[in-house]
């Protein structure tokens, strides 16, 4: 077996845990430590925040990191401190000590041992196969998002909040840890053999003029602005929308398990979308991939805002959930084609904090919204036009030339 694989299967497990609770399974501590500490839920907020402006510092050095340093070693370091954070945040006897080790060791797995990390890594072994690899990896985030709230919501129950956190730091350093230290391997060459073969040329592939490009020459492609606008737009509206569906189905008179159900459906499809969406980045234009899944973003939320019966709800989160599958590994492919590998990790850890700045404001965006008209209709509609603006910006992106090159409109 090709040793990638093995690479591929690391970078699964690193994101099931890492995106599993920061994405996932955090929300099931909010109540318990609110109660612990005797303090309101935005004091209990003031974690995640502090750990999203973290990692606007951090994504950048992060991505710089990938790109001089052995990535083995970078993940192990996250997943170490991901471990340790954990067990120091189980142990924090205020608000504010909480706050604190939550902001900057779950900000510092993430950017460390996350996505990016993994991303990095895969586009190194692989050329022909890279949108599969790159989708069945991200398949980890999913499995992760099923996985670790099960075991936290569990350990909720049997050890209080403080156990759960004690229980998953040892998981951590017993599973996380090892496997991303015996599985991961930077670049091919590090273990004497060569990246996968390309078979087929496929689009992805050819990175024969890859140069190393600094943060400034970054910056400078306007490639680099087309891919993270289009893309912090899509995140932002996909985000917001997702973290309103369970009221926006109660409030239509949906029972707590249908909303649930619609959750779930999101989940279910957004396996198969990796999958898909990883094949075709392998097989098609990566911008038409993107627009494929920004398309189906829109389709979903036109359904959503005409308030329309559950069956076509339930469609609508398939819709979105699909989408939300191609979004990562047809991101990856495109960053390692337009910038190339050698300025993959800077690239990738540049563009983070301008999806994030994009994404913030959503969320407020969607409470004013409702607030003026009474529902989500109009923050639906509004959404489904933005994932029109943000196909748009794909138009003038270039992808005919050699990677890292600065191509003009």
């Amino acid at each position: 077996m090709f040793y990638g694989w093995r690479v591929v299967g690391s970078a699964f497990i690193a994101q099931m845990f890492v995106v599993g609770f920061f994405t996932y399974a955090v929300s099931l501590l909010v109540g318990p430590v609110k109660a612990e500490f005797d303090v309101s839920l935005e004091q209990v907020m003031y974690s995640l925040t502090f750990g999203t402006f973290t990692g606007l510092v951090l994504m950048p050095l992060a991505g710089a990191l990938i790109d001089r340093m052995a990535v083995r070693w970078l993940m192990a370091t996250g997943a170490l401190l991901f471990g340790l954070g954990l067990f120091g945040m189980s142990r924090s006897t205020s608000i504010l000590q909480y706050i604190i080790i939550f902001g900057l060791t779950m900000s510092a797995a993430n950017a460390f041992a996350g996505s990016m990390s993994s991303s990095a890594v895969i586009s190194r072994w692989f050329t022909a196969s890279r949108g599969r690899a790159l989708g069945i990896a991200a398949i980890g985030t999913s499995v992760g998002g099923v996985v670790v709230p099960g075991l936290v919501n569990w350990w909720l129950g049997e050890s209080g909040w403080r156990g759960a956190l004690e229980n998953l730091a040892l998981v951590i350093l017993l599973v996380m840890l090892p496997v991303v230290v015996i599985g991961i391997r930077g670049r091919p060459a590090d273990v004497g053999l060569a990246p996968e073969a390309d078979h087929a040329n496929a689009p992805t592939a050819g990175l024969a003029h890859d140069t190393h490009l600094d943060m400034k020459a970054i910056a400078a492609n306007p490639s680099f602005w087309y891919i993270g606008f289009s893309l912090g737009l899509l995140f932002a509206v996909y985000g917001a929308t997702l973290s309103n569906i369970t009221p926006y189905a109660t409030g239509l008179g949906h029972s707590d398990e249908q909303a649930s159900a619609l959750i779930m459906a999101v989940a279910i499809a957004g396996f198969t979308g990796k999958l898909l969406f990883g094949f075709a980045a392998d097989k098609f234009s990566l911008r038409a991939s993107l627009w494929a899944a920004e398309a189906l973003v829109a389709l979903g939320l036109l359904l959503l805002a005409l308030e329309p019966a559950y069956g076509a709800m339930l469609a609508a989160c398939v819709l979105m959930g699909l989408a939300a599958g191609g979004m990562l590994p047809v991101w990856g492919a495109l960053m390692a084609r337009v910038f190339g590998l050698a300025s993959y990790g800077r690239a990738m850890g540049l563009m983070g904090p301008l999806i994030t700045l994009c994404v913030l404001p959503s969320y407020a965006l969607v409470g004013r919204l409702y607030d003026m008209s009474g529902g989500y209709a109009l923050s639906l509609f509004l959404f489904s036009g933005i994932t029109l603006v943000a196909a748009a910006l794909l138009l003038p992106l270039r992808l005919d030339h050699p990677p890292g090159a600065n191509p003009q409109g």
